[in-house]
């Protein structure tokens, strides 16, 4: 298998897990022209009816040190042009950037024994929304802090907020 459809293999089970964790539709996109990989949704219910909050998300995955930077608080990672434009765009559902650090050495990304299935290393988010667009023809620098890890609670609060907040993240 190609390295980067491993990679990209990774990043997917690592947010379908965690989505199944909290309840939270999960649906993988057949096409990524938008820089849409998953949409997640689930149904908030409120005092005065139910909110079905939706939240698109651009996965990605890396374990090469050349595209990204551990800054202490933050991670800087190299996106394409493209991808980032994408991401900065006004939506009617919005969309985040979720990146998965995986170990360089490749024999560490996955464990498993008849106890534990152990994917190593986090997935961080940022929403881009509103961001200017780059001029950049490659790649543009994103800065994402390290306290957006992705876990059920983060995924359940994101929907929430979209619920309370009319669609809006």
């Amino acid at each position: 298998m190609n390295e980067e459809i491993f990679k990209e293999d990774l990043s997917i089970s690592y947010l379908r897990a965690v989505a199944a964790k909290a309840e939270i539709d999960f649906n993988l996109n057949r096409r990524d022209s938008e820089s849409r990989d998953v949409n997640l949704s689930k149904v908030i219910t409120f005092d005065n009816g139910e909110f079905n909050a939706e939240l698109n998300v651009q996965l990605k995955a890396t374990s090469s040190i050349s595209q990204y930077k551990d800054t202490g608080d933050n991670i800087v990672y190299k996106l394409k042009a493209k991808n980032y434009n994408d991401l900065c765009r006004i939506t009617t559902t919005p969309i985040i950037i979720c990146l998965l650090i995986l170990p360089e050495n490749k024999e560490e990304w996955i464990t498993q024994t008849t106890e534990d299935l152990t994917l190593k290393r986090c997935m961080y988010w940022c929403s881009l929304r509103g961001m200017p667009p780059t001029n950049n023809l490659n790649t543009c620098d994103i800065t994402i802090p390290k306290a957006n890890v992705i876990n059920a609670e983060t995924l359940d609060w994101l929907l929430n907020k979209i619920a309370n907040n009319g669609g809006e993240l």
